[in-house]
């Protein structure tokens, strides 16, 4: 906070407004990035600290085995970094992320099924591109929402087309009936989620899971289960390697699927971007002959493989994938808790949820059907009266950064919360500052 001010809120509106205007920027579309770099002008240009729940990047420090395993490997193989890596991944990182989808899925794969992708963002981008174009009127990626905005800017990139449905009206059987009236139509050729979800920190039950698994090989559809926040629910304990419960996955009750699990926000270990995607042994071995139009060959895993991978990236860098293997190892070994970590995201999130239900907020996704929702990365808040871009526009006068829940294909009106960056000495300025704009609002 400016100490020459000690109270400098509501910032000047004009800034704000005039700022918005000379980059170009809709508070309604605004993208995270967008908003980020809009942000750090504000707190330049008024000398104000933000809080920042706009950027979903880990607010912790990686665990030291990744970066000194990619240091060990590059002192003992000095030729690594002249030397392309293979374009299904090194055979470390494949090895152990079998093993790891065994001791924490409770599914069966092959190393032959595991492949590296840059970030999982890159792991979604193929896999909708093989889900959408197996068939010439197949040609739809249904999203259930509210999602990550970004991997609708792949499907629109890809040319693909686009359907929606809104977790936040569909649970339980109304949304195995509402996607089971999608399927039908021939007109799906993936369906996208996360779980636990991002922004609204849903998740899926495993009758959801199994009813959704039971109709994607029913219509032949692919479902791509991006989990990013891989045992997240704090509700359950899935820490223990090879014991129940497991991390509840869609792979349990179908074969056609891609698994998406990054690095990022389970080991901190974004900046390296690595991940990897897991296709089912039988969607591997899959023929569909349009495929060709678009990848000269008609088999999924060569697909992924030679039109996806090598004409994205040509592979993943080396060392990042070494370091994955050695978390997914020693995380598999019962050597490390990497979920323990994490739970410190569950404890910003109570506390900074209290503090906005205190001052005049509502959760805009509340409710986990008959369960409260979960502490954890994310959580989502609304205002009565105030739609989404107008509440950003006020939180932003008070030194408050998030992101609208409109961008991410929701029907709610409100604004997405990331509880990562959050330091433990800032919650009394939170709580200062929320019940400064609570103040604003209501007069």
């Amino acid at each position: 906070m400016n100490q020459s001010n000690p109270n400098p809120f509501p910032l000047n509106a004009t800034l704000i407004e005039n700022l918005i205007k000379e980059n170009n920027l809709n508070l309604c579309s605004i993208s995270i990035r967008e908003l980020n770099r809009l942000v750090d002008k504000l707190s330049e240009k008024c000398s104000v600290e933000f809080l920042r729940f706009e950027f979903g990047i880990p607010g912790l420090i990686a665990n030291r085995m990744g970066p000194e395993e990619e240091i060990r490997i590059l002192k003992e193989n000095p030729s690594l970094p002249s030397t392309y890596p293979p374009f299904d991944g090194v055979p470390r990182l494949k090895k152990a992320t079998a093993l790891f989808c065994k001791k924490f899925m409770n599914i069966d794969v092959q190393p032959e099924n595991c492949l590296p992708t840059v970030g999982a963002m890159h792991g979604c981008f193929i896999s909708q591109a093989i889900s959408a174009r197996r068939g010439e009127n197949a040609n739809t990626i249904l999203f259930l929402d509210p999602g990550f905005p970004v991997n609708k800017l792949q499907a629109k990139f890809l040319g693909l087309n686009v359907k929606s449905v809104d977790l936040y009206n569909y649970r339980g059987e109304k949304l195995i009936d509402k996607l089971e009236k999608l399927f039908s139509t021939g007109t799906i050729g993936g369906v996208i989620w996360s779980s636990p979800n991002n922004p609204s920190w849903i998740c899926l039950k495993g009758k959801e899971l199994k009813g959704i698994g039971e109709l994607l090989t029913k219509y032949d559809v692919i479902g791509i289960e991006d989990i990013a926040y891989f045992g997240m629910d704090f509700r359950y304990d899935y820490s223990v390697p090879g014991s129940p419960p497991y991390q509840p996955t869609v792979a349990t009750y179908t074969d056609n699927y891609f698994i998406i699990i990054s690095s990022s926000k389970i080991f901190s270990y974004a900046g390296q971007r690595v991940a990897v995607t897991i296709i089912s042994p039988e969607l591997m071995n899959k023929k569909y002959s349009y495929l060709k139009t678009y990848f000269n060959t008609d088999k999924v895993g060569n697909a992924f493989i030679h039109g996806g991978l090598y004409t994205t990236t040509a592979g993943v860098a080396q060392t990042p994938q070494i370091a994955l293997a050695s978390y997914f190892e020693a995380a598999s070994n019962g050597q490390y808790d990497f979920l323990s970590e994490l739970k410190i995201y569950a404890e910003r999130a109570k506390k900074a949820k209290k503090i906005f239900l205190k001052y005049g907020f509502n959760l805009a996704y509340s409710k986990d059907m008959e369960e409260q929702i979960s502490d954890g990365f994310y959580f989502t808040i609304k205002r009565e009266g105030f739609n989404s871009d107008t509440l950003l526009y006020h939180m932003l006068r008070f030194g408050l950064a998030g992101i609208p829940l409109n961008t991410t294909g929701s029907t709610i009106e409100g604004v997405r919360i990331c509880v990562s960056l959050i330091r433990s000495d800032q919650f009394e300025e939170l709580e200062f500052r929320v019940r400064e704009l609570n103040s604003f609002l209501i007069n």
